[in-house]
């Protein structure tokens, strides 16, 4: 799952640089993380995103997410926990990743 996540994080350089404009908590920020995954597991499951709308919207989430988050060091563990939970509810959305 990590070779997925750090693909998805990577081609969205964009806004990287740019910084997240007020301070929030992890808890917020991972709930933020969720809400962003489920959405777009909801649209590729009703088939009204692309699979390139797919990766650049994870990739802007994760991105933000990684830039909201104050604990470096849990980011990626929080991240695949939002990703195993999507699973839970839209296991199709990532067929590359295989749920423990």
């Amino acid at each position: 799952m990590l070779p997925l996540l750090a693909a998805l994080a990577l081609p969205n350089a964009l806004n990287a640089n740019e910084k997240v404009l007020f301070e929030m908590s992890d808890i917020e920020a991972n709930k933020i993380l969720l809400g962003q995954v489920l959405s777009v597991c909801y649209a590729v499951d009703r088939r009204h995103i692309t699979m390139k709308q797919k990766i650049d919207m994870l990739g802007f989430a994760l991105n933000y997410h990684e830039r909201a988050h104050g604990n470096k060091q849990a980011i990626q563990e929080e991240q695949m926990n939002a990703v195993g939970k999507v699973l839970d509810i839209f296991p199709d959305c990532f067929p590359e990743v295989k749920k423990r």
